[in-house]
């Protein structure tokens, strides 16, 4: 096999070409799955940047992923495989043609998701103080994308290690770009203050040169971005080419590694020694065995499990929500220098809009990052933080806003735990205040939380009044992956729980890092459990005497501290000698938590035959107006 480390820049850039001619032929030949986005023609920008890389030094990647995969790692084996879906692939065969991880290497397909990830491995690197670069790769097309100016707002603002390069191939996908991006692409990032190159692959020498000047640059704290002009030669992928022949042939006809290929006798010989070991591999990785799905769900679960035990629960409130978690940063920031705070306006001396924060950043100032209003760039950095072993804790001023970071949710803290075959995690907790009541009217007071339901590797966990914030935290320490992290506005500064005044309520506690909290009236059988979460628990002690008054029945609580993945277990034990089972939720009903605790427990044989119903707010925005507020929002009402 020829050793790449050993090759000359043209010899590395003939070897992504024989790489990236090879999988076409491969999918032709139907021994590639999905789809391939080659390089072809522009190889010699992956190469010129990478090759004055550290090895230390972090590259991330779009669906054009190949060539400065190649560059970067001198390694096509692996990605041979990968490509095949094979077990001997660099993500065994899971991550396909874009998807790609290889230690300092990661590659996604949506368009310039990967840009704020990059930002937080960045900044992760400054602080480090590791002397590590980050390079991120973007196309033309992606400068329609907002995250890509979110990230460089910010990769301008915290003067981290960054270099954006833009290969600017005239296309993206099959649209020209004068008909898809208007101004200039150098004045966009121009105006953010990076330092801007630009060059193109027919003219090599002065583009290495240039690359070479950008990355010190970028080394030294001043984040750079590099326009490449470019051509692919090829489809943007498999087959779905409309561009004029007179235009690829010009192309083709003044492409570099043409022109060496067909006067350098020497660098074709090469590239058929290539061509012909390429062949070699292939014929070897169709006898490899395919990842099986044992080995695919096959991963360690960091949640601590335990039997089933359940400890008696005082649920006074010590002290209020906010000061509870508060508190908790303030010790975790001490015990440990990864734990991190990320959002906006939560500096001192305004702390947060709930003064969650508030002091944190005076006690420790390098581990309380304010930052811009940009939800899913802030998002997007915790992400890139977290693979460099920090432990972010990101906070979105509003649940409703969440919906900016969806796309870094479910495209990349979701997923790249099994998309790179379980090389890294993400241990980022995204904390938010959800919920009504304080008349903040339609966009700041939904509670959202279940349109996250069911996103893969992602945990729901919701705070209540009945546990201590420190233990969920604490909790969270132990859990390896992402947490969505619900705190209701109402609870936030709570003094006590008002419990039902016709009996006495007798409350128990499952031991467990999310507690599920079980409250039944003393010395009565109750016929109805009632599950709740979060702050509806509190509209549930407030009816309960209502609810004696109006029917002479008394219900269990039942109030839930993960969402999902639901603890079914756990909740089938707590309500399995009830015949009447309620969900209580401040969302509204359609969709949400309780339809899949409902179906979740009848799907269970001992949970047949039972009554099930599901309360929840109007499923319309919640108003500014206090009497409608009132209305719309789920009350005692609802629930008699």
């Amino acid at each position: 096999m020829i050793e790449l480390k050993k090759l000359n820049d043209f010899e590395l850039a003939i070897t992504i070409r024989a790489v990236e001619e090879k999988f076409l032929q491969l999918f032709e030949q139907g021994n590639l799955n999905g789809t391939v986005h080659t390089c072809i023609g522009q190889e010699l920008s992956a190469v010129s940047f990478c090759k004055n890389l550290y090895k230390n030094d972090y590259v991330f990647s779009n669906h054009r992923c190949h060539g400065h995969f190649i560059a970067f790692t001198k390694d096509y084996q692996s990605l041979i495989s990968e490509l095949m879906g094979k077990n001997s692939g660099i993500c065994g065969g899971v991550g396909g043609s874009q998807h790609l991880c290889n230690k300092n290497f990661f590659s996604n397909g949506p368009l310039g998701s990967l840009t704020p990830v990059a930002l937080g491995s960045a900044k992760a690197c400054k602080l480090l103080n590791n002397n590590r670069l980050v390079m991120c790769f973007i196309g033309d097309g992606t400068m329609g994308e907002g995250i890509v100016y979110e990230s460089m707002n910010m990769a301008s603002l915290y003067k981290v290690p960054l270099i954006f390069i833009c290969e600017n191939n005239l296309y993206a996908q099959s649209t020209h770009i004068t008909k898809n991006l208007a101004g200039s692409i150098m004045k966009r990032a121009e105006s953010f203050g990076l330092d801007i190159f630009q060059g193109n692959t027919w003219s090599y020498k002065e583009l290495s040169e240039k690359a070479n000047n950008a990355i010190r640059h970028a080394r030294k704290g001043n984040p750079v971005f590099f326009k490449v002009d470019t051509y692919r030669l090829k489809a943007h992928s498999k087959g779905d080419d409309d561009r004029e022949k007179e235009e690829l042939n010009y192309y083709n006809k003044i492409d570099v590694l043409n022109i060496e290929l067909q006067n350098d006798n020497r660098l074709m010989t090469f590239y058929e020694e290539m061509k012909s070991g390429i062949d070699s591999y292939v014929d070897e990785a169709l006898t490899h065995e395919e990842l099986s799905l044992d080995e695919y769900l096959d991963f360690d679960k960091t949640e601590n499990t335990y039997p089933i035990k359940w400890d008696s629960q005082s649920i006074k409130i010590d002290d209020k929500q906010v000061n509870q978690i508060n508190q908790y940063f303030h010790q975790a920031i001490s015990d440990n220098d990864k734990v991190l705070v990320i959002g906006e306006d939560i500096e001192d001396p305004y702390g947060g809009a709930f003064k969650v924060t508030k002091g944190l950043s005076t006690a420790y100032p390098k581990n309380v990052i304010s930052t811009p209003i940009s939800e899913a760039g802030i998002v997007g950095m915790g992400i890139g933080m977290s693979l460099l072993g920090y432990k972010p804790f990101v906070e979105i001023m509003f649940g409703d806003f969440i919906s900016y970071a969806f796309d870094q949710i479910l495209s990349n803290a979701s997923k790249f735990f099994f998309m790179y075959n379980k090389q890294v995690s993400v241990p980022l907790t995204i904390r938010t205040p959800m919920g009504g009541g304080r008349g903040y009217g339609p966009t700041h007071s939904q509670s959202i939380e279940k349109l996250f339901n069911g996103i893969n590797n992602i945990q729901i966990v919701a705070m209540n009044t009945l546990v201590d914030s420190k233990h969920i935290l604490k909790s969270l320490e132990n859990y390896n992956h992402t947490t969505i992290l619900i705190e209701n506005k109402l609870d936030y500064g709570r003094l006590k729980n008002k419990l039902p005044k016709t009996v006495k309520y007798k409350f128990v506690k499952s031991i467990s890092d999310y507690p599920i909290i079980i409250g039944s009236p003393e010395n009565i059988e109750p016929e109805i459990s009632i599950i709740t979460y979060g702050g509806s628990v509190h509209l549930l002690f407030e009816s309960i005497d209502e609810i004696f008054y109006e029917f002479e029945v008394l219900p269990k609580i039942v109030v839930l501290t993960k969402l999902y993945p639901l603890p079914l277990e756990m909740i089938e034990s707590s309500v399995s000698d009830t015949k009447i089972i309620l969900t209580l939720e401040e969302s509204n009903v359609e969709g949400g938590i309780g339809s899949d605790i409902i179906a979740g427990l009848a799907e269970l044989k001992n949970m047949k035959g039972k009554q099930y119903k599901r309360i929840g707010s109007r499923n319309v925005p919640i108003p500014s107006t206090r009497s409608l507020e009132e209305k719309t929002i789920v009350n005692s009402n609802d629930i008699l």
